[in-house]
């Protein structure tokens, strides 16, 4: 019974090695010496199995070899390594002689003479594996063992871990079997492909131990150098690996990869590819490694890792790289490419030195900033203070690009601060608005339901806005410059209000900007999620949606590019494994804007350095630019740009609303953090000595023309409703109905008419023209004048001394305004 259990298996085995023999002497492969005896002995097990043999097809597919893909920095120096195996494939002539030689002195030495097969090695392991212990021994040509290692990389292709474990079985029946498929794949390889193509293809797939496949990518990882130069004894260290990865690893294990190379020489010795002295000069050699590791994705990118991290993302998401993301996974991973992206490394070193100073990497503290050119929207720096790494539970450590959007591996964003308000100021000149128009900034603004319009309905959102905590805290009525310049919350919020909001929205929308990830639509629950800047509420003037730093750096750049919006761009060119360019889109731009408009912004945000970032040091260049400060300090922000470059700098917690106010940071104590604090001396870091080494000219922005109106605009302009006489209640409720904010003075003037407490005159005047939202004054009255005394008698004592004069009226005031 168990000699009946035991032959059964092999019964279909015996058949396809005599189909083999049978189908072998057919094909004139055998010699009929060799084969006249197995015929004899098996002819009829061989007639059964030969229609199973000659079913075994040699279906090697077109499949390239899985290659890694390198990104590259704008000058084409190596950014990063992408694959699923770490492989560069070159033609043979790109591999020293050396290497080849000891891949076939030890492999295969009779490579050259035999055919697919090698009938002495068949005989001798048929011999052996008949009295073994169930495995199979060798006798594998490179043929062979190229047929094998292609069909285990396919299958590594497709995910299928079964036809893996088939294609490397090397025990029982299925190691058999194995074997006789491969000789039959092996006679049809020989028959499309040359030995040297297939000495070439083995030399490309071959696996080096250190996630490294392909000679070159092994000579590279080992030696540090391409394969055409690899010495004798380099070439011998790197053929004793392939029998067996792990045992001969020349880093882990250097005295058997020793052991085993010297093997590889003596064979090398006797096939005749060295000579005595060659030998010994080679064998007597000590092992000399110089290591070259080449990390697996974006680790190696160093500071630029979130960049890479960022490109791999636009490759899985873009459709021209694949119909579905898993095709474009496997391109990435497994097809080659060459991708050259914008990044400039010595940008990028600058941004990340500077946000590394600033914000210490080990500190709760997080700072990001994208460096972007206009006209092109190309990103040449994307840097943050943390490292790239999948151990997030290091400190310091994220793999979350706080530069971008979720999509592409960001967070959700940040709320902007007053970064914001620049889309309000485009939209106020867009609508024919001048900078030097008068708009009051009193101290608090109370808002109403219906005292904002958005998409023509009226709309409001009861809430306190005031300037308290502010950079600048000043108040009054001022010019939309003065008020840009300091960034005055009421006074943009009365400018809000002369606007649709709506409006706002599409200006920053038409320069690019979105939320940082997918939200419910207008925050109703249930709705469709988009990233469009749906929240129309007033308090959004104030930059209260979450956005992402490039997106702002980008929006910012259009202003330099005098109204021209680009969208990011990182990648400049794609290139096959075979050098074919891929199609890639160009800059995509639009001229969002009027250019006159966007000059005027440009005059406009110049004066930042003379207002809110005042204190900060200069950047030596025409630049313009806007702080921002959230609520509590929680988000602080510079975006700005000169004519050649654009940068947005975020400073805050990653996580939740932790206020940066009496922080620690780089050992100072912080009382209270605004956008000038760190955001604003970070970006005057990066931009200044990008500016220098990149050669940019020193140029200014072209001046506009305000063709807007001074004091008094058609949309918004009202006639200040006649009040005196009412009493300062009903006053009140008048003008405020009429859009003016009121403010009671404590200066008081006589009049016969109007009794005392009442409105006897205002500031300005009843029927004059003002903006709605400005304020205006009353001024109660104190009642009819003192009577003048009488004229005295004559007489003829002394002229009494004159009574002392009325004190004089006390000067007006603005409550609550400094």
């Amino acid at each position: 019974m168990a000699n009946r259990s035991t032959a059964r298996p092999r019964r279909p085995v015996m058949r396809l090695l005599a189909a083999f023999v049978t189908v072998s002497a057919a094909g004139g492969v055998l010699t009929a010496g060799l084969v006249m005896p197995a015929v004899g002995a098996t002819g009829a097990v061989a007639r059964e199995g030969v229609d199973l043999f000659e079913g075994i097809k040699a279906d090697l597919g077109d499949d390239t070899l899985s290659q890694a893909s390198t990104i590259l920095y704008a000058d084409g120096t190596v950014m990063a390594r992408v694959y699923e195996q770490n492989r560069v494939v070159v033609p043979l002539e790109a591999i020293s002689p050396a290497m080849q030689q000891a891949i076939i002195a030890i492999e295969d030495s009779r490579f050259y003479e035999h055919g697919p097969v090698d009938l002495k090695g068949i005989g001798r392991a048929v011999v052996n594996n008949a009295a073994g212990d169930g495995g199979t021994q060798g006798a594998s040509t490179l043929t062979q063992q190229y047929v094998k290692n292609v069909l285990v990389e396919q299958a590594a292709a497709r995910g299928d871990k079964e036809a893996i474990a088939e294609a490397t079985a090397s025990r029982g029946t299925k190691g058999y079997a194995r074997k006789l498929r491969e000789m039959k794949m092996a006679i049809d390889v020989e028959k499309e492909m040359s030995k040297d193509e297939i000495l070439n293809g083995y030399l490309n797939i071959a696996y080096f131990a250190n996630h490294v496949y392909g000679v070159e990518a092994a000579s590279r990882f080992y030696f540090s150098k391409p394969a055409a130069e690899l010495t004798v004894p380099e070439a011998a260290v790197l053929a004793g690996l392939v029998k067996n990865p792990v045992e001969y690893d020349p880093v882990k294990n250097p005295e058997d990869s020793v052991a085993r190379r010297n093997v590889v020489l003596k064979r090398m010795r006797d096939t005749g590819h060295l000579d005595a002295q060659q030998y010994l000069d080679a064998v007597n050699s000590p092992l000399e490694l110089r290591l070259s590791p080449v990390y697996q994705g974006c680790l190696n990118a160093h500071s630029a890792a979130y960049f890479c991290d960022y490109v791999t993302r636009i490759v899985k998401n873009d459709p021209a790289f694949g119909k579905t993301v898993e095709d474009r996974q496997k391109l990435l991973r497994r097809g080659g490419l060459t991708i050259r992206t914008t990044l400039d490394p010595r940008v990028q070193g600058i941004a990340q030195e500077a946000v590394d100073r600033h914000v210490n990497p080990g500190q709760p503290v997080r700072t990001a900033v994208p460096v972007v050119q206009p006209r092109t929207g190309h990103i040449l720096a994307m840097a943050q203070n943390t490292r790239w790494s999948p151990e997030e539970h290091l400190p310091g450590v994220t793999t979350v690009n706080y530069n971008v959007d979720q999509e592409f591996g960001g967070g959700v964003g940040f709320p902007t601060g007053s970064t914001y308000k620049v889309f309000t100021l485009a939209t106020w000149l867009k609508s024919g608005k001048s900078l030097d128009s008068v708009v009051n900034a009193p101290p608090k603004l109370v808002t109403g339901q219906k005292e904002f319009t958005a998409c023509g309905q009226k709309t409001g959102d009861p809430k306190d806005f005031n300037n308290a905590g502010s950079e600048s805290q000043k108040n009054g009525r001022m010019t939309v410059r003065d008020a840009t310049r300091n960034s005055i919350n009421t006074a943009y919020m009365n400018m809000a209000r002369q606007l649709d909001l709506c409006e706002i929205a599409r200006t920053a929308e038409s320069l690019g900007v979105h939320k940082g990830s997918p939200d419910v639509k207008n925050g109703v629950r249930g709705s469709e999620k988009t990233t469009a800047l749906d929240d129309h509420l007033p308090a959004a003037v104030l930059g209260t949606q979450s956005i992402a730093p490039l997106t702002m750096a980008s929006a910012y750049a259009a202003f330099a590019a005098e109204g021209l919006y680009c969208k990011p761009v990182a990648v400049l060119e794609v290139r096959d494994s075979a050098g074919n360019p891929l199609p890639v889109p160009g800059p995509q731009c639009t001229q969002a804007l009027d250019p006159n408009v966007a000059r005027n912004v440009n005059e406009a945000l110049q004066g930042v350095w003379s207002g809110t970032a005042a204190r900060v040091s200069k950047p030596g260049r025409p630049a313009a630019g806007k702080t921002g400060t959230t609520n509590e300090s929680t988000n602080t922000w510079f975006a700005g740009y000169t004519p050649y470059l654009a940068a947005a700098v975020w400073v805050g917690h990653h996580e939740g609303e932790t206020t940066l106010n009496r922080e620690t940071i780089n050992g100072k104590r912080y009382h209270r953090v605004y956008g000038s604090t760190i955001a604003a001396p970070t970006w005057v870091d990066v931009v200044r000595p990008a500016s220098e080494v990149l050669g940019l000219p020193s140029d200014g922005f072209v001046p506009g023309t305000d063709r807007g109106l001074t004091t008094i605009n058609p949309d918004g302009a009202a006639r200040v409703p006649n009040v005196a006489g009412r009493s300062v209640a009903s006053a009140k409720a008048t003008l405020e109905a009429a859009g003016f904010e009121v403010v009671v003075s404590s200066k008081r003037v006589a009049s016969e008419k109007i009794k005392a407490g009442n409105v006897a005159q205002t500031s300005p005047g009843g029927g004059r023209s003002a903006d709605t939202g400005d304020t205006v004054v009353l001024i109660r009255s104190s009642g009819p004048a003192p009577k003048p005394a009488p004229k005295p008698k004559p007489t003829a004592e002394p002229p009494a001394e004159p009574a002392p004069p009325a004190p004089a009226p006390a000067p007006a005031t603005l409550a609550d305004e400094g």
